[in-house]
């Protein structure tokens, strides 16, 4: 039967490609047609059945089929060897949900085309919100270039000083609401912190229903928030109906050269905790021991935000002589 070689022969007609013509490297989507197009038995989304995996020679591919489907469909790199397929199983059998160790990513932006934001990726907030965005903030959010750009690999927001639209400073703020949200995962951000006093950088998700339940039974959670008047210290927090505004659910910790240097501010988002991290170290997990609707309304899609506030309830005052401060990011990645 076919299908008893079929992914051998796709590594090996993939590895062919990439040696012999560059613009005939298959894509996971070609590289998966292939296996279902010489499977006798091909799962109905397109990506190899466990019959497949089996045949091909992998172990313990016998639980559940649609997280392997869904590991393999969206392994980054693409696996090339069997061995590489193995590990993606092996992951997946590592963790009963499917999800594993949120180590496969599913969705990125590298800020690698020079310009505005991608469209496919981004939306934004305009204007000054409600109350200043329920928060006392300064700034009108545009999505004018001034404010918002794309060059040499980084996203670059910049909080300025000027007139606009009956405010005194203009800043941006990205969201991925209507593009991509997500239910459990792990978030790490790249970035280079604003160094002026007054500003405020957010890296945060908010529930994709808060259109109709509203804050903050929609739930909240905050990657990163830097201080106006502290720059080497961040910190991380949740908003929901147990807790929220001056929430009691947070934690803070220093960052030497936040504002010089990149870090990598991430959330690991289980169905059990949330755990919170600079460059790899953990520093806060939330963890209700009992889960409710009002401590615990994270088992709903959220989506992304990235924002540079100014003044406000973490910004405070702004010195009379500023002019203009930037947050860069690297990139943003999504790991499930």
């Amino acid at each position: 039967m076919k299908k008893n070689n079929s992914i051998i022969s796709i590594f090996v007609l993939f590895i062919a490609f990439s040696c012999t013509s560059e613009d005939k490297i298959l894509s996971v989507g070609e590289r998966i047609e292939q296996i279902v197009a010489e499977s006798d038995n091909p799962a109905q989304d397109g990506t190899p059945s466990l019959e497949d995996l089996a045949s091909a020679g992998i172990q313990n591919a016998t639980g559940n089929q649609a997280s392997y489907e869904r590991a393999i469909a969206l392994a980054v790199p693409t696996p090339t060897t069997l061995t590489e397929l193995q590990d993606i199983v092996n992951n997946v059998n590592d963790n009963e949900s499917g999800f594993g160790n949120n180590d496969i990513l599913e969705w990125y932006d590298e800020f690698d085309v020079d310009g505005s934001p991608s469209k496919s990726n981004w939306t934004y907030d305009i204007g000054t919100g409600q109350s200043g965005w329920g928060n006392n903030e300064l700034q009108y959010y545009t999505q004018r270039s001034d404010n918002v750009n794309v060059a040499d690999g980084l996203l670059t927001i910049s909080a300025k000083k000027e007139n606009f639209e009956g405010a005194s400073y203009t800043s941006a703020r990205l969201k991925t609401e209507g593009e991509y949200s997500f239910t459990y995962g792990k978030v790490e951000v790249r970035a280079k912190l604003p160094a002026s006093a007054g500003t405020w950088p957010a890296i945060w998700m908010l529930g994709a229903n808060f259109t109709t339940v509203g804050w903050p039974a929609c739930g909240e959670i905050d990657i990163m928030e830097q201080k106006g008047w502290d720059k080497n210290t961040i910190s991380a927090a949740l908003h929901n109906l147990s807790s929220s505004g001056n929430t009691e659910n947070t934690k803070e910790t220093s960052v030497a050269g936040s504002t010089t240097g990149f870090h990598i501010y991430a959330v690991n988002w289980t169905a059990e905790k949330i755990e919170f991290s600079v460059d790899g170290v953990v520093f806060y997990t939330y963890n209700p021991t009992v889960k409710t609707n009002e401590n615990w309304p994270y088992t709903a899609p959220q989506f992304l935000i990235l924002n540079l506030a100014m003044g406000g309830s973490l910004g405070g005052d702004i010195p009379s002589d500023f002019t203009e401060s930037k947050m860069e990011i690297d990139y943003v990645r999504v790991y499930r």
